[in-house]
């Protein structure tokens, strides 16, 4: 888990930019990760440029149907779109 090396605005900008998240404000940011035009996984980010506490890193993994080591995998890069559809794919929701 490499929840000391991002802070909020990482994660918030990572999901608006790899998985499509259009996120409205409040005293949070909350948005839906959408495939095929289904609503697939909700997620709330802090506001602001915070670090991420243990819990809440999980928290936001869970969040978006992931382990932790996939979102770190999501933040740094190596996870894409089409990789993290995959993964979805494997959940019986969809």
């Amino acid at each position: 888990m490499k929840n000391t090396a991002f802070d909020t605005n990482d994660v918030k900008h990572c999901c608006e930019n790899k998985l499509r998240v259009p996120f409205r404000g409040g005293k949070e940011f909350n948005g839906w990760v959408t495939i095929n035009n289904k609503k697939f996984a909700r997620i709330t980010v802090p506001i602001g440029r915070k670090n991420i506490q243990p819990k809440t890193y999980n928290s936001m993994a869970k969040q978006l149907k992931l382990t932790t080591e996939q979102l770190d995998e999501l933040l740094e890069c190596p996870l894409n779109w089409e990789q993290y559809v995959e993964i979805a794919k494997k959940i019986p929701q969809i």
